[in-house]
């Protein structure tokens, strides 16, 4: 055990090189008439009610109380998370969030109510993450990893985190805030599920970094009585302090022998009151708590003054000599002048690790790995298959009055010139796609039509071969009449309705070219005289895919990208992740960054599968700069990106997430142009669809795919610099929301 100790003292002395101890002030945390309300109006809901709460520095304090009296919240203000409505905070003599508190960051260790830990992490890799992100060296994380593994019984450090029992991985996460040795502890219920024996084990260790090192520590717990080992307990209940003192003072004022019995005859004592000042004790030993009562007004400007003196650690590391320099220079420095200025710049070593395990967490989870790479390719194979094909099978009734009016007649195979039941003679250039099915009437027909069981009926009548044959000097109405195909569609499918005409037209067409060629007449004498020649761009008969698929590779990569970067980040703020690294000193935008970075070489590689997919195995054309169209869709998958951190600002959980995401599916693509032209849409909606963050973009690749078409192009250039406006403007409205939004969490 000396060991131990002697490892712990000696890690200590390499850990304050890295994070100065604040000097000149006798207080861990201040806090004076901290006041905090979440929502608005009616809904307004008070957690915190005009706290005031004193801790000394070196001391263990003890935070009780019963669920939802606000022990949580009031934590995450002191870490930095989130901010007071009224009120001020001085933690280790700053406010927390300035450039000189270390808090958020290394003077702070912060163990959240949740288990905040990566699964997929090994016990080793999760203290070598956060040693990465205090900027330890090895040497320190793997000495911390042998101590704290036989002070808290951990299992072997190889093992991964999501193997471990409940009660394994709570001490983990009790191993994570322990191990770099802050200044500060801030432990929310670090001793639930572990068993009686490690429980005293881990005060006994609060106890000596408090009194051998002068830590600070804070714990809430739940196990009212183990809070008897804190120099001085608090005891909250709905978002007030009702009292904070020694246990052995509360105990002797009650003359109980019960802590749980001291909660209660204080509850008692608080029904059916409604002020938000603080019950005291009479006779309280000041010793062990400053008396919250006789605090000057101007404690805390004075406390600020006295201790705004040491440098942001977060980042680089700070020798004694220089930490004494900065004390003179800053002595008298009004810490009100630092609040908010934190650099904006990323801190390097920190985006390193933090993309690193970005990576990790993807190679690791190989179900994720592998629906974000096959999804993609799935969805465009369902889409090539099933969009864009002729439908086929499609029964249509036929009514040849020619036959059924004389005795004895049936459809020949004649080819020659020979005007002979013509109907049959048309009925062959019918495509294949259409099965003739064969009534003897009309009405039957329709009928059939009315019941689903055919898509339309074609009607020819008993003298259509006769009344052909005189086209040429009949002028009379009843023989033009008499000549025609009657047809009665189906159309409640307009798209079904449409292939059925066209085939019944070019049937037609082909079928007069032929008669007229077999009587040794021009072909073309018969043709309509409207003549489609070879198309400026495409081919006459384009396929509906080529259409599509600009619009759909971009609503893909536009999707995945969105969905994949607002779930991790939603998903990591859910378990408590994001929390504890920010509560550790990263900046949020670090952690927009790096998953912008890791993100970003996911969508590259989802990109080139599906253009392979769409060139080489669906045989989409792209008949302009590849690179362009590639870029293009890149493009397209960091606006979706974009949209993603800021869904993920916004929302709370995954229901939010999924929500947003599927509310921007609609206007974003049916709108912009996938499967419909945009010509389509009335005149001012069409102008305003424009404006969508895809529209532009799908016209542009289209053009560069279909067309041939370049940057010199307006509609080109266009989708490249709307797609940039809205990456810019996504990405100032993501900083926006969190600036003002402090409780992001």
């Amino acid at each position: 055990m000396m060991e131990e100790i002697q490892t712990s003292e000696s890690s200590s002395d390499r850990i304050n090189t890295r994070a100065p101890k604040i000097v000149g002030n006798h207080h861990g945390v201040l806090i004076r008439k901290a006041t905090k309300t979440y929502g608005t109006g009616k809904k307004t809901c008070d957690v915190l009610q005009g706290l005031d709460m004193t801790v000394k520095r070196g001391s263990i304090y003890g935070l009780l109380g019963a669920s939802g009296c606000g022990k949580t919240t009031l934590l995450s203000c002191l870490v930095g998370r989130r901010g007071l409505n009224s009120g001020e905070i001085l933690v280790l003599g700053h406010e927390p969030g300035s450039v000189h508190s270390g808090v958020p960051g290394p003077n702070v260790g912060y163990m959240p109510q949740e288990l905040a830990l990566f699964g997929n992490f090994t016990i080793k890799e999760t203290l070598f993450f956060f040693g990465g992100i205090y900027n330890l060296k090895a040497t320190f994380i793997n000495s911390q990893c042998e101590f704290l593994s036989k002070l808290l019984d951990l299992p072997p450090c190889d093992r991964y985190v999501k193997t471990l029992s409940g009660g394994q991985q709570r001490r983990v996460s009790f191993a994570v805030a322990l191990f770099h040795e802050p200044e500060l502890l801030i432990l929310d219920e670090p001793t639930v599920g572990v068993d009686p024996v490690l429980r005293h084990s881990i005060w006994n260790h609060l106890v000596q970094q408090s009194v051998e090192h002068g830590r600070t520590v804070i714990v809430t717990t739940h196990y009212i009585e183990e809070a008897r080992q804190a120099h001085t307990i608090g005891m909250m209940r709905s978002g007030r302090l009702l009292v904070e003192d020694s246990p052995e003072n509360l105990l002797r004022k009650f003359q109980l022998s019960s802590l749980e019995d001291v909660f209660v005859q204080f509850c008692l004592r608080d029904d059916g009151r409604h002020s938000t000042e603080q019950l005291s004790l009479t006779g309280s030993n000041t010793a062990n708590c400053d008396s919250i009562e006789t605090v000057a007004p101007g404690i805390l400007s004075r406390e600020r003054d006295v201790n705004a003196n040491s440098d942001n650690p977060s980042c680089h590391s700070e020798t004694a000599s220089s930490r004494q320099s900065n004390d003179i220079k800053n002595d008298g420095l009004n810490s009100k002048e630092s609040i908010n200025f934190k650099s904006i710049w990323p801190c390097p070593h920190r985006l390193a690790v933090l993309i690193r395990k970005n990576y990790l967490m993807s190679f690791r989870n190989i179900g994720l790995f592998l629906v974000t790479f096959l999804i993609p390719i799935f969805q465009s194979a369902v889409a090539n298959i099933t969009l864009g094909n002729e439908p086929t099978n499609l029964r249509m009734a036929i009514v040849n009055d020619e036959i059924d009016s004389g005795v004895g007649r049936v459809c020949t195979n004649a080819t020659d010139c020979e005007y002979s039941m013509l109907s049959c003679r048309y009925l062959r250039y019918v495509s294949d796609n259409i099965i003739q099915v064969p009534y003897e009437n009309v009405s039957d027909g329709i009928e059939a039509g009315r019941r689903g069981h055919v898509w339309g009926v074609v009607h020819f009548g008993r003298n259509f071969t006769e009344e052909f044959e005189m086209r040429e000097w009949a002028v009379e109405l009843e023989n033009i009449i008499g000549r025609r195909i009657n047809v009665y569609m189906d159309s409640s499918n307009q798209q079904v309705a449409a292939f059925i005409q066209k085939w019944l037209v070019d049937a037609y067409g082909d079928f007069v070219k032929d008669f007229l060629r077999s009587c040794g007449h021009n072909p073309e004498s018969g043709a309509m005289p409207l003549t489609f020649l070879d198309p400026v761009y495409g081919r006459k008969d384009t396929p509906f895919t080529e259409f599509m698929a600009p619009g759909l590779m971009i609503a893909i990569i536009y999707s995945a990208a969105l969905l994949l970067i607002a779930a991790t980040l939603v998903v990591e703020k859910e378990q408590g992740l994001l929390d504890r690294s920010l509560a550790a000193g990263v900046q949020m935008s670090e952690i927009l960054i790096s998953n912008l970075t890791s993100q970003f070489t996911t969508m590259v590689g989802q990109t080139a599968l599906i253009f392979l997919g769409m060139l080489l195995i669906f045989k989409v054309p792209c008949n302009g700069n590849l690179a362009l169209a590639v870029l293009i869709t890149l493009l397209q998958g960091i606006v979706g990106m974009c949209f993603g951190l800021l869904i993920a600002v916004v929302c709370d959980n995954m229901n939010g997430v999924i929500f947003l995401t599927a509310a921007n599916f609609l206007p974003v693509f049916i709108m912009g142009g996938i499967l419909w032209p945009i010509e389509g849409l009335s005149f001012y909606l069409r102008n305003a669809v424009y404006c969508l963050p895809s529209t532009s973009a799908i016209e542009a690749l289209r053009s560069v795919m279909t067309r041939g078409w370049g940057l010199e192009k307006a509609v080109v250039y266009g989708g490249v610099l709307v797609s940039l406006a809205w990456i810019s403007g996504l990405l100032v409205l993501c900083l926006i929301v969190l600036r003002f939004r402090k409780n992001f969490s």
